[in-house]
């Protein structure tokens, strides 16, 4: 389906009877008509980066036909500078809108079909970019029964593995695509070197954790290395593919008995390594004991999902589940460094103190710091010997 010529929106305050109803006809055909229309703005704009509204449309596919409703969420650039900023230097507005053009193309929804998988992300009705202006329009989520499911004690394992199979068919379609040589805009390189005051905070906050403890020792020697920290998925690659790059319990909505599970805000989408969306959600949304006893289980849980969709596509895979593991193994790290950039926001609403302890615990437990410590000191000396 071509994109009609709607144009994109520079906040709620401009959305009009004529615009919404080609944004509708753009998505049901061109003999829709819309009899009525409200939007109504979030209560606390806590939790969206972007301007943000609710749109409730009543419309008629055809003449004489019955009147339906539909329950509507648009996206907007933010206001505020600073999220602006970060917005132009990460692309985040390409990003995204790039990412539901392709949700909302008919490659991808055959693709998850065929996966067995329907709505791994919001239904898209348009989104489209232009100058500073962007604008995405998708189906409410709550319309369709879902709910958020964020505890400060972490998500279940029914949930966790709930998510990594969705997960595991959207990353599928991202390797066909990268198979097939396609270039999208979420090839552009994610700079993210904003973010490093936010770990050297995130590891400042453990610090007063673990304060009285031998802890705190390995968690000052982490301080001054956070161009080491972000290099972390350079230095194991994998299997690339479409990442979402801030995969959390705070941008998935729940069926009501956790079965089916829609991931959204793909705004720091990028090709990347799969298994970093995968760490992001085990250290920042799943209970302790998901890693701690069920690891397994649930790696070997996705990986089974990530060959059926690429099988039922027909599309090969070269990479075992071992080399998924042992790369995953490699990557506790990458894992660390997010969960430490998420505590200055996330800490005591989405994060408790007793999940931060089990998670540095558990990493120390595993020689994680001491093995990532060890090899920055040995490659120090190396860089001196070949002076």
């Amino acid at each position: 389906m071509e994109y009609s010529p709607v144009t994109p929106l520079s906040s709620p305050t401009e959305v009009t009877q004529a615009w919404l109803e080609q944004v509708l006809r753009h998505k049901l055909g061109s003999s829709l008509k819309l009899n009525s229309w409200s939007v109504k703005l979030p209560e606390t704009k806590s939790g969206y980066m972007s301007e943000v509204c609710f749109i409730q449309a009543y419309f008629s596919t055809r003449e004489g036909a019955p009147e339906e409703k539909l329950s509507l969420f648009a996206k907007f650039m933010p206001y505020e500078k600073v999220l602006l900023d970060i917005m132009k230097t990460c692309c985040l507005a390409e990003r995204e809108v790039e990412f539901y053009k392709h949700a909302f193309s008919r490659e991808f929804r055959d693709f998850c079909e065929t996966s067995g998988v329907h709505h791994p992300v919001p239904e898209v009705y348009w989104a489209g970019l232009e100058d500073s202006k962007m604008t995405i329009v998708l189906q409410d989520l709550c319309s369709d029964g879902l709910r958020l499911s964020a505890s400060v004690e972490g998500n279940s394992l029914k949930q966790i593995k709930c998510v990594l199979a969705t997960l595991a068919v959207i990353h599928g379609s991202g390797i066909a695509i990268i198979q097939n040589q396609e270039r999208h805009a979420w090839d552009i390189p994610l700079d993210i070197s904003s973010f490093e005051n936010y770990v050297v905070d995130g590891i400042n906050k453990q610090i007063k954790i673990f304060e009285g403890t031998p802890t705190v020792n390995t968690l000052k020697a982490l301080l001054p290395l956070r161009s080491e920290l972000f290099s972390v998925e350079k230095k194991h690659p994998f299997l690339k593919s479409i990442i979402h790059s801030d995969l959390w319990a705070a941008n998935v909505m729940f069926s009501q008995d956790d079965q089916h599970a829609c991931i959204f805000d793909w705004q720091f989408c990028r090709i990347g390594n799969i298994v970093c969306d995968i760490m992001t959600l085990l250290l920042m949304s799943a209970e302790v004991s998901c890693y701690t006893e069920h690891l397994t289980e649930i790696l070997e849980s996705y990986w089974k999902c990530l060959e059926q969709s690429l099988q039922s596509n027909g599309v090969t895979l070269d990479e075992s589940l071992q080399d998924f593991l042992c790369n995953f193994e490699s990557m506790w790290m990458y894992g660390y460094t997010f969960f430490s950039a998420s505590l200055p926001d996330l800490l005591k609403s989405h994060i408790n103190e007793n999940r931060v302890r089990s998670a540095i615990l558990f990493l120390e437990e595993k020689s994680v710091f001491k093995n990532f410590l060890s090899d920055i000191y040995k490659q120090g000396i190396n860089k001196i010997g070949n002076v």
